[in-house]
């Protein structure tokens, strides 16, 4: 009774506390923020729902700690009670993070309590639409049963559950069978300009989609030749803002701070967070693997692209080669890290190294920032920012479109590209990333060698997507569009 007690007034502080603080958290200096591409389709699952169609109603949003999930979850508070007219006891949002500061908890005895108090029925009499906003789900290891138990009782609950990418992890084949999963990704260029000016791109992600995959070339000129003629009259635009998005961008907390210095700060923040906490709810790691994972990150973060061996990182470290092994694949888990492997057959994939990147290159000059750039070359170290930004926005790519491909690295000794994709049968597109005067030597031995249609070029040495016989030219900051 107690708990349920305490359970009770948790519930009730955040039911008053949550409208109270909406305008704060949609604000900035008194500026709306831009929704995401993805509110506007959770939004329909919404007004589907409340138009009686109960089939999308169980959306589980994972994504990096700052990517914006809370925020969406906000906005689509304010949907509903301004725009819906939805009574505010009929909205409850949670912070299983927050919640886990006071006492064990399991999301299921949460609702239970909440239906009991506030609407005097339980999950399967309940009579009255509801909506349950479950964010940073991860912190109850059962939260996917909860879900389904729910779904499956009642016709009239809308549920949204956030937290890490570890979520992918923890529900089975009948949870996934309910639920419908969108993805939350750091921003590419198109998400930071909506976000940042409310800028519209038109149709310039489709069109790199079509040129890099199918070799559509025209339409994606075009597309290209409209952002050209229009991104230089947004008002306020800094003329320096690809290069500061390169640096400090991916999170929307890099939208309005204008001390980089903070940034930094911020993004470090969100990676020693993501090892303390989520890292320790998929592993259940020790404080020593938590230490040492941190020391793995600035290693990474300080080494050129390239193929990273687990048992040099071991005697780095001075620890086991499967610890590394274990530290590594959990950090994939949370994002925070993917790593490409080499192109070919299954058992050239095994024996030979990974390569590792970060979620974005901010992060990784994040790191880099903290630590001291050793980098005598400037021009280098952006381009080692620049493979990592490519890298990333393939790896997001993946993860939003549900676009079947694989990304790999090129293992060739002489000659070699940074990355080949492949999708389903099609034949693999070799693809070079460079900054400076950059030949197409690699990218037409790569085309013979593989046999390919045609190569990309991804670099500054053009400043239009251009063709020339079967290489395609994308300048970085269009490419940064996809």
């Amino acid at each position: 009774m107690k708990n349920d007690e305490a359970m009770l007034t948790f519930i009730n502080n955040e039911m008053t506390r949550v409208p109270q603080t909406l305008n704060n958290k949609l604000t900035r200096k008194e500026k709306r923020f831009q929704c995401r591409k993805e509110f506007y389709k959770i939004k329909e699952f919404v007004d589907d729902f409340l138009e009686e169609d109960s089939l999308n109603r169980y959306l589980l949003l994972p994504g990096l700690r700052g990517v914006g999930k809370t925020t969406i979850i906000f906005q689509l508070y304010e949907y509903l009670i301004k725009e819906k007219n939805i009574n505010q006891n009929q909205i409850l949002y949670l912070s299983c993070e927050k919640l886990n500061e006071y006492f064990e908890f399991k999301i299921l005895d949460v609702i239970e309590t909440f239906l009991k108090y506030h609407h005097n029925s339980t999950i399967s009499s309940l009579d009255t639409k509801i909506f349950l906003f479950i964010d940073e789900a991860q912190y109850d290891y059962n939260w996917a049963l909860s879900g389904k138990i729910m779904y499956d009782d009642s016709n009239n609950i809308f549920m949204i559950f956030t937290g890490s990418p570890a979520l992918n992890l923890e529900y089975n084949a009948d949870s996934a069978r309910r639920l419908l999963k969108r993805n939350i990704t750091p921003l590419n260029f198109e998400q930071h300009l909506k976000l940042k000016y409310n800028y519209d791109s038109g149709n310039m992600s489709k069109s790199l989609i079509n040129l890099i995959f199918n070799g559509d070339y025209d339409y994606a000129v075009e597309c290209e030749k409209n952002i050209q003629s229009s991104i230089y009259n947004i008002n306020g635009y800094d003329e320096n803002e690809w290069d500061n998005y390169l640096m400090y961008g991916g999170f929307p907390i890099s939208l309005y701070e204008k001390k980089y210095q903070n940034i930094v700060e911020r993004l470090n923040a969100i990676m020693k967070k993501i090892i303390n906490s989520d890292m320790n709810n998929i592993g259940n790691i020790s404080l020593d693997s938590q230490v040492n994972a941190i020391r793995l990150l600035n290693y990474i973060a300080l080494q050129q692209p390239g193929e990273i061996s687990q048992n040099n990182i071991a005697n780095y470290l001075d620890c086991s080669p499967s610890t590394i092994k274990n530290i590594l694949d959990i950090l994939e888990k949370t994002h925070l890290l993917f790593h490409t492997e080499a192109y070919g057959s299954s058992s050239k994939r095994l024996k030979k190294s990974w390569k590792y990147y970060f979620a974005t290159s901010s992060l990784r000059h994040s790191l880099v920032s903290n630590l001291g750039n050793t980098m005598k070359d400037p021009s280098a170290y952006k381009g080692i920012l620049l493979e990592n930004l490519v890298a990333s926005n393939f790896f997001n790519l993946y993860h939003t479109r549900n676009m079947n491909f694989g990304l790999f690295y090129d293992d060739n000794k002489k000659r070699n590209v940074d990355f080949i994709i492949q999708q389903d049968f099609n034949k693999p597109i070799p693809i070079e990333v460079g900054i400076g005067k950059k030949d197409k030597k690699q990218v037409k031995n790569a085309i013979k060698r593989y046999n390919s249609d045609y190569g990309i070029i991804i670099s500054n040495k053009t400043s239009n997507i251009e063709k020339d016989d079967d290489i395609f030219y994308i300048p970085f900051r269009t490419f940064s569009f996809l």
